[in-house]
């Protein structure tokens, strides 16, 4: 598929002259476009954050998904089928299986709502006054009393109980497989294709367990997903703001009275990745929690991630006690949008929460101490700044003091936090010069091979621009973004791709000069290694290994030398 076409439907694409675009990048905050898609190469890149790479790339950050997911999305897109070869036909066919199982699921789930037996469920859905339009929407179901309901069904579709149970629906006891979900209002959960995932459960009975989702899955992980994001994208686009609710039945009165930019956590945490799937929808979040302690600890636990996710934040706090679902009904859909226009930014809106204990100097500092955590996840100065001076204001404190403070607590945290955290390592920036030398080889075909040519005498170590002049010169004018493997080396490739930059008669000597540099580099490496063992050779006392690391070093200082003067010829 076009990746202008695929990057259209998630950010709003403006022309850049031929057959680039640009806009506002998806994956950070900015205010001046740097996100470049280009449909005769079929790259992106972001000059500010330096995110590129194909369309796959691009569907996997933007989805939060792997790279199998980004594919058989994108041939679904297009109308095609997918042939996965290689590996066992378990390794290859178990997700197109546990997706077969859960849209039968929910049919299944569906027919039953609606049939005989479906009676008491729609009893509960019709106290709950949703219209019929919103019932089909999201496809709420019934799964009836009894163990085997599912399971027979399924059996009898050709669907085999290890897939139903690979699938979060089904559990093994010792009398054989039974249905996880009985006699429950059904509420199917999608990604962000459309697919059905997994479920959600509503009892009807006396169960203790009033919720029960879906076991986690091969294709349902759910600290990623989003319930109501396939149906709330594009509102999201639109209105650049989510409104994030705790609750299934929360979202659906929303979207029952109009309001589209919903998602909801399914009654769990919020996590990091939902925080960061949400930016990429919008840049701003509406919390909406319930009025309790409880709720009122949720929300700042979510205000942080959101925030530290780089999302603007305001809450709202419903009255009485009362969840969206509830307050709609009640007070009606204007009241429920009057309240979320003039709902406050996070700092306002916990103090507010916490009038109880700003009475005292005590009270006021452990508040602020509260909201500090949240702004020390910010990765933004200015923002801390703004938000300190906000604290400040709000609880009544000296600006100087409260920014001394904020920083004496960062020290303290900054102590006492462990020093292997799992964070993966950040890829490097692009270098500027390798960029451009990387466009030039991208438009002038031919001068990748020579160029590896030159360079094949060197003992080449691991490095991204090497990487990609091999992959130029094996593959001239092929699309190597997903056959390069290092991160780094897709990169430096998006980036290359990305330079507009016109060379000429110039481009050939930039191409000289950085393989004299690449040489250059090579040696160095080398001459510092060579002198790294000769001391620890004369600290041995190894007088041979000395006597033979000497002669290498002269060796390199002579090959250093003749490149520093074919760089002065090149330069002449």
């Amino acid at each position: 598929m076009d990746i202008v076409d695929v990057a259209a439907r998630y950010v709003d694409l403006k022309p850049a002259g031929g057959a680039r675009f640009k806009a506002l990048c998806p994956f950070h905050r900015e205010k001046t476009p740097s996100f470049h898609v280009m449909r005769d190469r079929q790259i992106f890149h972001c000059f500010g954050c330096g995110k590129g790479g194909d369309v796959l790339t691009f569907v996997q950050e933007m989805e939060g998904i792997e790279f199998r997911e980004a594919l058989e999305q994108l041939a679904e897109r297009a109308g095609i089928k997918l042939e996965i070869r290689g590996g066992s036909p378990a390794q290859s066919d178990n997700r197109q299986l546990i997706f077969k199982a859960t849209t039968f699921a929910a049919t299944l789930y569906c027919k039953t709502f609606t049939g005989p037996a479906g009676e008491v469920a729609r009893q509960y859905v019709g106290g709950r006054a949703l219209r019929a339009e919103t019932i089909q929407k999201f496809g709420i179901g019934y799964a009836p009393e009894g163990w085997q309901h599912l399971v027979d069904a399924a059996r009898r579709e050709g669907i085999g109980e290890n897939i139903l149970e690979a699938a979060g629906m089904a559990k093994r006891g010792q009398g054989g497989m039974y249905d996880r979900f009985r006699h429950r209002v059904m509420i199917p959960i999608r990604d962000v294709a459309g697919k059905v995932v997994a479920f959600g459960g509503r009892a009807l009975g006396d169960d203790p367990a009033k919720y029960l989702n879906s076991a986690e899955s091969p294709i349902y992980k759910k600290s990623r997903v989003l319930y109501g994001l396939y149906e709330a994208r594009e509102a999201l686009r639109e209105t650049q703001e989510a409104i994030l609710v705790e609750g299934y039945f929360d979202l659906m009165r929303c979207f029952d009275a109009g309001i589209e930019n919903v998602v909801a956590t399914c009654g769990t945490a919020l996590t990091e990745e939902q925080a960061r799937t949400i930016r990429r929808y919008a840049a701003n979040v509406l919390v909406v929690y319930d009025g309790d302690a409880a709720g009122i600890r949720a929300a700042l636990r979510s205000v942080g991630i959101l925030c530290a996710a780089g999302l603007t934040v305001r809450a709202m706090v419903l009255p009485d006690g009362l969840d969206p679902d509830d307050f709609i009904r009640r007070d009606g859909a204007e009241a429920f949008r009057q309240g979320a226009s003039e709902a406050p930014g996070f700092v306002p809106f916990y103090v507010c929460m916490n009038e109880d204990r700003s009475g005292t100097i005590e009270g006021r500092t452990a508040i602020a101490g509260e909201l500090f955590d949240v702004i020390r996840g910010l990765d933004e100065p200015l923002r801390q700044d703004e938000y300190l001076k906000l604290v400040a204001a709000e609880l009544g404190l000296d600006e100087h003091r409260c920014r001394e403070a904020f920083r004496r607590a960062g020290d303290e945290a900054q102590k006492g936090a462990s020093m292997e955290r799992m964070t993966p390592p950040a890829v490097p920036a692009v270098n500027t010069h390798d960029a451009e030398f990387v466009g030039i080889l991208m438009e002038n075909t031919g001068w990748a091979e020579a160029v590896w040519k030159a360079l094949s005498g060197f003992s080449v170590p691991d490095s991204a621009i090497l990487d990609v002049v091999r992959a130029l010169a094996e593959t001239p004018g092929g699309d190597l973004a997903r056959g390069l493997e290092s991160a780094a080396a897709r990169q430096l490739y998006s980036a290359g791709a990305a330079v507009t930059k016109s060379w000429g008669d110039k481009g050939e000597l930039l191409v000289r000069q950085h393989i004299n540099h690449l040489k250059f580099q090579i040696k160095e490496r080398e001459r510092v290694e060579t002198m790294r063992k000769f001391r620890l050779a004369e600290k041995q006392g190894d007088d041979a290994r000395v006597a033979e690391l000497l002669q290498e070093k002269l060796r390199l200082d002579s090959e250093i030398e003749k490149i520093k003067s074919e760089r002065r010829q090149i330069a002449v």
